[in-house]
């Protein structure tokens, strides 16, 4: 069967001019012409139109559309599977928000009206939780508030964190260790044990300003706890290094540490979704693992094997890093893709 280009305009919702458009950038050209000189698309057409209008739906501009395809980037399978992908993100946020509009009616039958603080908490809370957990998770993360009653004691921490950094406290210091031990173990608890929605945590304080001023916990906060853990870590790491080693890992091991999570978060993310391993995505983020673990230690290929083996043995190392044997596995598949 063959279409005319006002035939396909009509079926797949896009303009005469979008498909003229398409065709004078050569992203899809019409593989047959009739005697009388009109556009005709075949099936095989057809299914590249539905390639190209699955990457836009992941905002996708048509340049990187074109070497996509041109490199046959974009089987038909992976493009489905990634719109389904996109989708139950979307259906994931959506129910969050009915989540949180659900709470704030109860508020209002119970006449308790929130304040103009409590609004915009809410709003702000809102938009920056449905872009990284889902209904799910939320609904976790608050039955679990609910009923451990913490928020006297993460309050206290807050405070507790503040008056080490207002006292100058460097972060290798055997007491930022050990309270950043006891905040890892806090937030821990507060997700059920579960690293993945950690990281999501981590990610979404990270990357969201806004909650700042909610939580009491910027940038500079999360660095000095992050910092704090990978000297502890290094504790460990002593044991199976020597001092030569030790000291080029001081060198470089903490400069990474801020990096990390959020990598982590978004390789768990695509494990969670299914992505394939062999996908432009996951490769990315592959490289950006591969290129930080080697410069943990820049040219010493032996301390890398020690600090693998190391992160093998020693629960410690793994406690918080949101770095399991399904991501390893994930993240080696993507490697060998390369």
């Amino acid at each position: 069967m063959l279409l005319k280009i006002g035939q396909l305009a009509k079926r797949s919702g896009l303009s005469v001019r979008a498909l003229r458009h398409y065709d004078d950038i050569a992203l899809l050209t019409p593989s047959v012409r009739s005697d009388s000189g009109y556009r005709l698309y075949d099936s095989a057409d057809v299914a590249r139109l539905y390639r190209i209008q699955a990457l836009r739906r992941l905002d996708l501009p048509l340049t990187q559309i074109q070497a996509m395809l041109a490199d046959g980037g974009a089987s038909l399978p992976q493009v489905v599977a990634q719109q389904i992908a996109s989708l139950e993100r979307q259906i994931a946020q959506a129910s969050a928000l009915h989540g949180q509009l659900r709470d704030l009616q109860a508020q209002l039958d119970e006449r308790h009206e929130p304040s103009m603080d409590n609004w915009l908490a809410a709003l702000e809370r809102m938009a920056a939780s449905a872009r990284y957990f889902t209904d799910a998770e939320l609904h976790t993360l608050k039955t679990r508030r609910q009923h451990s009653g913490s928020g006297g004691a993460n309050a206290q921490l807050t405070a507790t964190l503040h008056e080490l950094m207002a006292r100058g406290l460097a972060p290798d210091s055997p007491e930022a260790g050990a309270f950043a031990q006891r905040w890892l173990a806090t937030l821990l608890e507060s997700v059920g044990g579960d690293e993945g929605m950690l990281m999501k945590l981590y990610a979404m304080n990270w990357n969201e300003p806004t909650l700042h001023t909610l939580s009491g916990v910027d940038r500079a906060a999360m660095q000095f706890i992050s910092h704090a853990m990978a000297h502890r870590r290094l504790a460990i790491y002593a044991n199976y290094c020597s001092p030569a080693d030790m000291a080029l890992l001081r060198q470089h091991y903490v400069k990474q540490t801020d990096t990390w999570p959020i990598l982590i978060c978004a390789l768990r993310n695509h494990l969670a979704e299914g992505t394939p391993a062999a996908s432009v995505e996951v490769q990315a983020l592959a490289r950006q693992w591969r290129a930080l673990s080697l410069a943990k230690a820049p040219g010493h290929p032996a301390l890398q094997a020690k600090l693998r083996h190391a992160f093998e043995m020693e629960p410690g190392l793994r406690t918080g890093s949101g770095i399991d044997a399904p991501l390893i596995a994930y993240v080696r598949e993507a490697m060998h893709s390369l």
